[in-house]
């Protein structure tokens, strides 16, 4: 006698159908996840090399000496002789400024100057009235009616008076090119160290020159740096600035030989000599740097301007004929 077909028995059968698919899916995923296609690797052989040590500086190149030239006297640009590149000498004319005078120093500088025209004034009338009693004392001495030191003392006044006269017209001079002063910054004698002047008080080269014709500029005094009219220095004195991090500080010492990659000539490399080392180093973005300097040997004469970027190689170690590989072949997992 066959059995009955039920719904029962139908959900059973499809029920193991689908755990049977279940777990045969399950048992694929686990093989293909496991299986790894294998790998072409690149392989080169070592080479035999010399190996160094080093220590890089990243950096720029600086003039060992820079001059500011600035003015003595505030006023406006009113020529400029030189342009930034240009050879300069020690005491050549750079630039002239014109005075604007001040009013109030104007008003006192005329004041001293009619001051000193009445002391010119009041020492000629003294002068003449001396002269006038001196006269009379000369006649009264030949006449025998007064001493010899009566008639010296009235000598010796009459002096004293003529040489206050003279002191008046000094002074009247002195004031008068306090005021040409005030009002130009020279006078005709003093032309050529007039204050408007601007000399360079180096040779080197124009490294910059900030200021326009026209520029208002004022001179250095205790609560201003003053304005810079331009700066010059040595090209053929130039030293190496970078910063080197804290971890290769402790291997440097003075001394020790460098070399100067510019990277602006085809990085050229030049010889130098590493001369200082910051007691005390910056944080730079979270970073410890030490600043280090160091002398630029340049035997060729090559031009180097100043402000080129460079680096400063130091070789602490050096390692011959040492089987080196390609970092760039190295695979880490």
């Amino acid at each position: 006698m066959k059995k009955k077909f039920t719904w029962k028995k139908a959900v059973y059968i499809v029920l193991g159908l689908l755990l049977a698919f279940a777990l045969i899916s399950g048992i694929i995923y686990l093989v293909k996840s496991n299986y790894k296609e294998s790998e072409a690797f690149l392989t080169r052989k070592p080479t035999v090399q010399n190996m160094d040590d080093k220590v890089m500086a990243t950096g720029k190149i600086v003039p060992k000496e820079e001059i500011e030239i600035k003015p003595n006297i505030a006023g406006i640009i009113d020529k400029i002789l030189v342009d930034e590149g240009q050879r300069v000498e020690a005491g050549q004319l750079i630039a002239t400024v014109k005075i604007i005078p001040n009013i109030a120093e104007v008003n006192n500088a005329q004041q001293e100057v009619m001051n000193s025209q009445l002391q010119i004034s009041n020492a000629k009338m003294n002068v003449d009235n001396m002269q006038k009693q001196f006269a009379m004392q000369q006649k009264l001495f030949s006449q025998g009616v007064i001493s010899k030191q009566e008639f010296l003392n009235s000598q010796q006044q009459l002096y004293s008076q003529q040489q206050g006269l003279k002191n008046a017209n000094q002074q009247l001079q002195t004031a008068q090119k306090r005021l040409q002063i005030v009002k130009t910054g020279a006078t005709p004698e003093l032309q050529g160290l007039a204050t408007t002047q601007i000399r360079s008080k180096a040779a080197g080269t124009v490294l910059e020159v900030p200021v326009k014709v026209g520029s208002q500029v004022i001179e250095a005094n205790s609560f201003n740096a003053g304005t810079t009219i331009c700066s010059i220095a040595d090209l053929n004195s130039l030293i190496f600035q970078g910063e080197i991090d804290e971890a290769q500080a402790g291997k440097l010492k003075q001394g020790m030989d460098m070399k100067i990659v510019i990277g602006a000539l085809q990085n050229k490399s030049f010889p130098g000599k590493l001369t200082m080392i910051a007691p005390k180093g910056k944080d730079t973005n979270g970073t410890i740097k030490f600043p280090v300097e160091g002398d630029v040997n340049n035997p060729n004469n090559e031009y180097i301007r100043a402000g080129f970027s460079a680096n400063g190689e130091i070789v602490m170690s050096s390692q011959k004929n040492a089987l080196l590989l390609d970092e760039s072949l190295i695979q880490y997992e």
